[in-house]
This record gives C-alpha cells, structure tokens and sequence, in this order.
C-alpha cells in the first residue's frame, strides 16, 4: 500500500508524476494522464467493472479448486491484476466507492445483487463437468470482452480508456485460451454476447503482449457509437459524394470516410449504433478500411491499396 500512497495523492490534488520504477509501465501511464470530470455513466461502469473483474476472479479461483485444471489458476491471477487497476482508478477519482471493500472481499460475496446470481449461476454450471467449466470461461470473456467495448464508448477519459483497452486485451487472450483447450477435448463455444465475426477473429489472432497505450486515430481499431451521418464532396473529385460517420470515441469525436455513394446510396448506419472502424489518416482525414456496425450488422471493406497492406 505504501508505494500506491504518494501517486494517488499527486493524482488527486493535479499534480504531475514522476516515473518510478515501483510501477509497471501502465500504472504509470495511467497515473500521469490528467483527470478530467467524471459523467454518472462512467463512475456507474467504473463500480460495476471493479466487482466483474471480482467475479471472474472468484469463479476461475472457484473452478481451480473443483477441477485443478491450471489455466484456471493462472488466469485467476491476471483477473487480481484487473481488479488492482479499476481499484487504481477508483482511488485516482476521489475515492469513488469500492463496492469489493464494502464486501470485505470474500470469495463468492457480491454488492451487486445481478452479479452474485451470476456468480452463484456460473459455479453451479461449471461444477457440473470439466467442459462445462471451460464453457464458463469462456463465457464470462464473452461478456468481459462486450461490457469493455460498450464501457470505452462510454468514456472520454484517456486514463480510464487505457485501463479498459488493456483489461479487452487480457480478455481476448483468455477466450483464446479457454477455446484452445475446449478444442483439444473435441468440444467447442458459440459466442453469445460479442458477434461471430469478432469472435473469429479474436481466435486467429496470436497471444497479444505488451500495454496498448493512448487511443491513436492512426491505425488499428476504433469503437465508439455513431453522432451523424452524411455525405460530402471529395477534395480531389467534388463530382464524388462521400459518406461521413462522426463517431464519439474516448479521445473525442473522429469523422471518418468511409464509402462512396457510387457504393452505397443509402448507408445502413444510423445515429446511436455502435461501430468498430479499422483505418487510416489519409486526405479525408480518417479513411475506413473496414467497418462493423454492431448494431444494424452493417459491415464494409474497401479494397485501398493502404488497406490491404
């Protein structure tokens, strides 16, 4: 606790860090970034990930004892790491309530009503067969993986973006996990809350290491959910209409190029849909590769010579 002490404090009061070998690379990054005012929706997000970070702990921890399967036990441990970071934050903003204090952090014993039934639910399920287990792993990355997307739309703050792209990432690394194992004992998992399409490509992609920092605009992915839809000439060509998405993303609003409307005369996205966009900074500003509308099931590819690289 004594090394958490004087970071907190400089977070809290505004004051810059000084980078010290006490903390891991994301710690301090999240530390240094500056605080910015808190909406209702992002404190509720903030409490709510703190106790399902718990209960994926508590289960994995649970399902080790009943079938000492290691994958459990180790994953168990990165889920404490998980629930140390949302606590960072917790403590970063003003001391926001720590529903996992107020439970004195016992095994099993949730605040939120919803998740002890879904932890006293998951465990009855998981106890039943060791592929049952492996499904309940499986199934709370499913849920982790969708609540972290719809949570960094909900966020204009960096610090606590960065905290829910990496917490996605560990995610997405024990879907893999889980599934691979499931796999070998000729047994399988539908995803029922992310799509299949982004649960396909989670599995072909490799182990992924390292923090993902700041949200960047420059390539790889972006999630955020749509403010306007329109259409605008091209700068080279004003004879070609191009479709305008305005997202809201956590590092701000991106305008994104996605099609012309020699492609689409009507695109099938809407205000309020939520969209994942993969691309790059060209002419128009932010040009679409590929995008997914998650809500109307829309999804693009343009065949760019940058995209396909």
């Amino acid at each position: 606790m004594k090394k958490l002490i004087i970071p907190v404090i400089a977070a809290v009061f505004g004051m810059p860090l000084i980078a010290s070998t006490s903390f891991s690379p994301i710690e301090k990054t999240v530390l240094n970034i500056k605080k910015s005012a808190l909406s209702i929706r992002e404190k509720k997000d903030l409490i709510h990930m703190r106790e399902e970070e718990k209960l994926t702990h508590d289960v994995y921890l649970t399902l080790y004892k009943k079938w000492k399967l290691p994958v459990f036990k180790n994953i168990a441990k990165a889920e404490q790491w998980h629930m140390h970071m949302i606590k960072l934050l917790l403590d970063k903003y003003n001391h926001l309530p720590d529903p996992v204090f107020k439970t004195g952090d016992r095994i099993g014993v949730f605040k939120n009503r919803k998740l002890q039934r879904l932890y006293d639910k998951l465990v009855a399920k998981g106890s039943k067969s060791l592929i049952d287990a492996l499904k309940v792993g499986a199934t709370i990355e499913d849920v982790d993986i969708y609540d972290l997307k719809k949570a960094i739309e909900d966020t204009d703050n960096k610090d606590i973006a960065v905290v829910y792209r990496n917490l996605e990432k560990g995610s997405r690394n024990h879907m893999r996990a889980f599934v691979g194992i499931l796999r070998k004992y000729g047994s399988d998992y539908t995803p029922q809350y992310i799509s299949s399409k982004e649960f396909r490509r989670i599995l072909n992609m490799k182990h992924e290491a390292g923090m993902i920092g700041s949200v960047q605009y420059g390539s790889g992915e972006i999630y955020g959910k749509v403010l306007k839809v329109y259409k605008t000439p091209g700068i080279k060509n004003r004879k070609i209409n191009w479709w305008i998405v305005e997202v809201k993303t956590p590092k701000g609003i991106l305008k994104a190029a996605v099609t012309t409307d020699f492609v689409y005369k009507k695109l099938n996205v809407k205000p309020g849909d939520r969209v994942e966009l993969k691309g790059y900074n060209g002419i128009y500003g932010f040009v679409t590769c590929e995008i997914e509308d998650k809500t109307s099931g829309f999804e693009h590819k343009n065949s760019f010579k940058r995209c396909r690289k």
